[in-house]
């Protein structure tokens, strides 16, 4: 009879799956990971437009999937380990980016996503809603001088 191992790894592209909420501007994020190293915690700079994940690795060859909301951060993103710029593979679709990277080393390290947009507080809708407010005020004030 074969058992797997108690603790440890069984492989080193195996992980665990872990979520979590960031809360920013009155809505909730769900930032949904799975790595095969401990991701203790991620916080959110708004004015940075930044992601900062804490993590601790027991592996050298340390690989994650990512899924960052769009509307939290977004534009062309950047990935840096440790102050170091990675270059992982970056997928979108309307909802989601879903990042998928590799780096080197074991221990404590700190990993930054940077967006070039934040939370895009004026979706199309509301921008319609504005241009449409603005236009009724323009025609309004136009019609009370006759």
């Amino acid at each position: 009879m074969l058992l797997p191992p108690t603790f440890g790894a069984i492989s080193e592209k195996t992980g665990l799956k872990k979520d979590f909420t960031i809360e920013t501007s009155g809505y909730d994020f769900e930032v949904e990971t799975v790595a095969n190293f401990e991701i203790n915690d991620v916080k959110l700079s708004r004015e940075d437009k930044k992601l900062t994940l804490d993590i601790t690795s027991g592996l050298e060859n340390n690989f994650a999937e990512i899924q960052v909301p769009i509307n939290l951060i977004d534009g062309n993103l950047t990935v840096f380990v440790n102050g170091e710029e990675i270059f992982p593979q970056i997928r979108k679709n309307d909802k989601i980016s879903f990042i998928v990277l590799e780096f080197n080393g074991t221990g404590n390290n700190t990993m930054e996503i940077i967006g070039t947009t934040y939370l895009p507080e004026f979706s199309g809708v509301t921008l319609l809603v504005i241009g449409a407010a603005f236009s009724t005020v323009f025609i309004s004030k136009k019609f009370k001088k006759f």
